[in-house]
């Protein structure tokens, strides 16, 4: 194994290294999840009282709490792929409490807000965390903090801040080294609290497994055209039926929504995730990386990291 440092990469190492690899979800790689269960496709027309779309984390979370909340209420998820085919099923498998996409972002753009998105975002992150350990869910959840990374000489006093104003504890060029044994990584500010890190795939499976425990319904390969509203709801037209349902939660997140009038409000943005296979006791020894906290850099576009 190479560990490079160099900025200048010699193109063929990246070539050599990159030669085995597969396109796709490692998440969602059979040889690493193991066999999944199948949900239906929807036969034919229903009503319910209430219609999910969208089977990633927004929509299975909808359905569940819906169900906890309502438990004699008919309510039926909808997903046009598989369940966690989208976004759910293709990310590093960070949880960070941060609802503003970082504390500076937050303050400069909602200052009089920003102390209560703070506990919001905790209270969210809390939340999954309860719901995972009330419905037993195997998940690889591990509570294990975020540590961010200067690589740049600039970039220490924006930790040395966010640490005075009380977003973490900074730590000097050797504790970083402690921590992460990377030359590259002049300071660090490590937050304990406010991440975790999880098998984003088997986060999804795993609710789904809940909600139909709960007596949700979920059908796969059932995509939503078009939506109207009708004197007795809403109609939901899929390829082979419509759906009737009283109130109707869409959680397609970065597709289009069914109402123009939304379409304008999310930006698809698209990150590029490797995956290594599993790493030896020896090559975690050489990188000196010793618990399985998150790790980001403090660049404009930056990188992040985990185990």
């Amino acid at each position: 194994m190479d560990i490079v440092f160099d900025r200048a990469v010699d193109p063929g190492l990246i070539e050599r290294s990159l030669a085995p690899a597969v396109f796709g979800s490692m998440w969602l790689d059979p040889a690493v999840v193991g066999p999944r269960p199948d949900y239906p496709s929807l036969p034919g027309a229903i009503t319910c009282d209430l219609l999910v779309v969208g089977g990633g984390y927004t929509g299975l979370w909808t359905a569940l709490h819906a169900a906890e909340r309502d438990p004699g209420a008919t309510i039926v998820l909808i997903e046009a792929e598989r369940i966690g085919w989208a976004a759910s099923g293709r990310n590093g498998g960070f949880v960070e409490a941060s609802l503003t996409h970082g504390a500076a972002n937050g303050k400069s753009r909602w200052p009089a807000e920003f102390d209560q998105l703070q506990r919001l975002g905790l209270d969210n992150l809390n939340g999954m965390q309860a719901d995972i350990e009330k419905y037993g869910m195997n998940v690889d959840w591990q509570r294990t903090g975020m540590l961010n990374v200067a690589t740049e000489a600039h970039q220490v006093p924006w930790l040395r801040e966010a640490a005075a104003a009380g977003e973490g504890r900074f730590l000097d060029q050797g504790q970083v080294r402690s921590e992460v044994d990377s030359p590259t990584y002049l300071a660090g500010l490590f937050a304990a609290e406010t991440c975790a890190i999880v098998d984003p795939a088997r986060l999804v499976f795993e609710l789904a497994r809940a909600c139909t425990e709960k007596g949700v319904r979920i059908h796969e390969h059932t995509d939503a055209r078009a939506i109207t509203t009708e004197a007795g709801g809403v109609a939901v037209t899929t390829a082979a039926a419509t759906i009737t349902a009283q109130r109707v939660v869409l959680a397609t997140n970065v597709f289009p929504s069914l109402l123009r009038r939304n379409r304008l409000h999310t930006v698809p943005v698209y990150d590029h995730v490797l995956g290594t296979e599993p790493l030896t006791s020896e090559q975690l020894g050489r990188i000196g990386w010793w618990s399985r906290q998150g790790i980001g850099d403090s660049g404009n576009q930056f990188h992040y990291y985990r185990l």
